[in-house]
Formats: C-alpha cells, sequence, structure tokens
C-alpha cells in the first residue's frame, strides 16, 4: 500500500508539470526540471533539531523538487516549485508559485506576485541542496520557537515551561501543539507581492505578504494586517557584497482575539525583524555571515526576543572537491517567573555543521558532514545537552 501510495504521488506531481505546460503553450520558452536528494543520516534528537515545519528535514533519506518555469513574453515569467518529501506532513506541497514581470529589460527591476520567496537576508537562493555547502540550514531559518501564532502564553511561567518543545510540539497545556514559529521561516514561503533590483552598486528589495517571516499565511489571512519587508544591498565589486533588510507586520491569529486585553486585537501585536548580511569571494574561498535581531510582541508577556547570527566559510579544491564549515547561534532573552527567577524564555542553541564535498559536474555534487547541537536549558538535567551526528547528501539537479 505504501509502495502504490508513493506510485501514485509521482504520478501527481508529473501530471502537474504536464498540465503546466499546455496553458503555457503560447510561451516562447518552457522548462521542467528538478533536484532529486538522496541522504543518510543518524536518527535521534541530533535529526530532530533540523525538522522544518511540514515535519520533513534537508536529512531525510530521499527528496524531490521539481519546477515548472516559463517566458511567456519578453515582460513575464513565472515560477513553480513542488516539493515531495515522505515525512512530510503533506508529503507533497507547493514551495513557491509566483509571477515575474520586467517593465523593460534595459533596467534591472522585476515586480513578482504570488507565493514568493523572502526577500529579507541572503539565505533564500543558497537553501537548495545542490548549492548549500552543507546539508543543514542556519538556525535563523530554521529553528522552531516554543511560540506559536495561534495561541498566546497567559505567564511567563507558562511560557518558560514550554521552553524546548518548539521543535517537536509546543507544550503549553500538556499535550502538544503544532512546531512554534521561526525568525525567518525558509521552508514557508508567503503569499504577497514584492520589487526587486539593483542600481550597481546599489540592490534594493521591497514587498508586502500576508503572514510574518515566522508564519506565512498562505490560505485564509490570519488576520486583518500584512506585513512590509525591505533589503538594501551594496556590492561595490563582484567580491564584496553587504546589505541590511527587515519586516514589520502583526503575527497572531485573529482566534485569540477573545482572550486578549479589552481594547487589543491581534493585529496590535508584531512581529519586529531587523538583519544584516556580508559577503566575501575572494578566489577559492567564500565567506558568508548573517545575523539577525527578532521582537515578537506579546499581550501578557511583553516583549521577547531573540538574536541569532552565524558564520559560513567554503574553500574549493581545484579538482572539485571543497570543505566547508558553519558556526551557528540562537538566544534569547530573559523574563522573570512567578518566583522572582530570571532565564531566557527558550532554550539558547549553538550549533556546529562542518563537512567535506565533491562536486562531480554542474549536475551532481556529494557532501558529508558532521553536526553538533547544543541546547542550554537551565535547571534541568543534563542542563547542556550535545546531540551529535553524521550524514551524506547525494544531490542530482536534472
Amino acid at each position: 500500500m505504501a509502495a502504490h501510495h508513493l506510485v501514485r504521488r509521482i504520478l501527481g506531481t508529473a501530471a502537474l508539470a504536464l498540465a503546466l505546460i499546455p496553458t503555457a503553450a503560447r510561451a516562447t520558452d518552457v522548462q521542467v526540471h528538478g533536484l532529486f536528494d538522496v541522504a543518510i543520516a543518524e536518527r535521534g534528537r541530533a535529526f530532530d533539531q533540523n525538522l522544518l515545519t511540514r515535519g520533513d528535514s534537508p536529512f531525510d533519506g530521499f527528496g524531490l523538487r521539481l519546477s515548472v518555469d516559463g517566458t511567456v513574453n519578453e515582460r513575464v515569467q513565472f515560477f513553480s516549485q513542488v516539493v515531495m518529501h515522505d515525512a512530510s506532513q503533506h508529503q507533497l506541497y507547493v514551495d513557491g508559485a509566483y509571477v515575474m514581470f520586467t517593465p523593460s529589460a534595459a533596467h534591472d527591476m522585476h515586480l513578482l506576485a504570488g507565493k514568493v520567496p523572502w526577500l529579507i537576508g541572503t539565505w533564500a537562493p543558497r537553501t537548495y541542496s545542490n548549492v548549500n555547502p552543507l546539508i543543514g540550514q542556519p538556525l535563523m531559518y530554521q529553528y522552531h520557537s516554543s511560540l506559536v501564532w495561534y495561541v498566546t502564553p497567559f505567564s511567563a511561567d507558562m511560557l518558560l515551561g514550554a521552553a524546548g518543545t518548539g521543535q517537536y510540539g509546543v507544550n503549553y497545556f500538556g499535550s502538544p501543539m503544532s512546531r512554534g514559529m521561526v525568525m525567518v521561516d525558509d521552508s514557508y514561503w508567503d503569499v504577497g507581492a514584492t520589487l526587486t533590483g539593483s542600481l550597481r552598486p546599489l540592490e534594493y528589495a521591497v514587498g508586502m505578504v500576508a503572514g510574518t517571516p515566522g508564519w506565512g499565511s498562505t490560505a485564509q489571512d490570519e488576520n486583518s494586517g500584512k506585513s512590509v519587508l525591505a533589503r538594501v544591498g551594496f556590492a561595490p565589486v563582484p567580491a564584496l557584497r553587504v546589505g541590511v533588510s527587515g519586516a514589520y507586520g502583526p503575527y497572531l491569529n485573529d482566534a485569540v482575539n477573545p482572550s486578549l486585553p479589552q481594547g487589543k486585537t491581534a493585529t496590535d501585536f508584531h512581529q519586529v525583524l531587523a538583519m544584516a548580511d556580508a559577503e566575501l569571494l575572494l578566489g577559492h574561498v567564500e565567506l558568508r555571515m548573517e545575523g539577525a535581531h527578532n521582537t515578537w510582541e506579546t499581550p501578557f508577556v511583553g516583549d521577547l526576543d531573540v538574536t541569532s547570527g552565524y558564520a559560513e566559510l567554503k574553500y574549493t579544491f581545484g579538482f572539485g572537491a571543497f570543505v566547508a564549515g558553519r558556526y551557528d547561534a540562537l538566544r534569547f532573552s530573559e523574563i522573570t517567573n512567578s518566583g522572582g527567577v530570571s532565564r531566557p524564555w527558550d532554550n539558547d542553541v549553538t550549533r556546529l555543521e562542518t563537512g567535506v564535498g565533491y562536486r562531480f559536474d554542474r549536475a551532481a555534487v556529494a557532501k558529508l558532514v558532521f553536526q553538533q547541537t547544543e541546547l542550554d536549558r537551565p535547571g534541568m538535567t543534563p542542563e547542556n545537552p550535545r546531540y551529535s551526528m553524521v550524514a551524506g547528501q547525494l544531490s542530482i539537479k536534472f
């Protein structure tokens, strides 16, 4: 039955791609391409720290990403991505689907509308397995906090009691709910419109989406508000690129309105995010860094802050092999419980991932990595557990 179900899923994916082609028959160019991953990873707590919103992971045994892109005319293009992971709650889901309008071929300016990639930060173009020099993703784009968008904690004790449950199912009331919010959930793009482009050496992007970076609203709106996002970059030479970006918008679901203080609604509480990025490319060396400070405004516990940053280094040898490493940290602000004790509102996280890889050609790359994730759990035993695993991945672009 499982094999039969998998075959039906694969056929459904292929049928979707084929169905899109006739509708774009007038297009000058239609491309169907994909990315196939095979991975071997140890199961356990280390693996669990890498789970994404839908329950899948970059370390899953296999993954398939199918894209259908097309050019309708010189000004209009469309892009779509469908992802299949057996571990996902939905197994088959739409990762992105948007139209891009270019007013003039002489200028680098584009309007995107639909389910669009996050324009903040610089990770989105490198999320793909054939581009990512490692297997895991930076914590600010993947790790789930113990705060959700549809229930608000009524006290510091309630929130502190759920610390560390974000990756498994936030636990406010004695039983797990959904996974918590990420600072910028790269596995869950949002619906909206963005304007991107450049006036060298400047880069710019501005847009509005239905949800927030921590929780995209891709179906019915969670509330009546919208989030505004923007990034400004500076690239004086091809080897150097720096930028700042941010987002601001309400994140709570309207369903919490009856439980809020009098005169307050879900749209009064926002996710406020500020980010900075830098990239340096010198010959065989690639150095990339990002930092972020995020605030979730809450009605009963005040502002909940979290700061994150990573540094990623890659060195490529002339014969196709490379080595890479990423040091990553996530730090939560302190709140005070009913006993007068202050501690971070969620468990601080530190991660180190290192690896080696070999690019056979443009289409195939293999990687072997070691990842260690350390949690800081004050007052618990063990207080600072470290979860480690070794994993390998083969990524094939077709």
